[in-house]
């Protein structure tokens, strides 16, 4: 998932919740979905893409 996410943010700095569905792919039951969204969203703004 981290390596998804580096290249995602790699390609595009500013990724909408839609490129992230798409983008990761890895399944878990775990059900941190939307934190693991927030969190690529936050690294986002961390990097300038927000």
């Amino acid at each position: 998932m981290i390596m998804a996410v580096s290249a995602l943010l790699a390609e595009n700095p500013n990724p909408s919740d839609d490129d992230i569905s798409d983008s990761i792919t890895n399944i878990c039951r775990c059900g941190t979905y939307p934190r693991i969204k927030r969190a690529i969203k936050r690294a986002a703004a961390l990097q300038g893409g927000n």
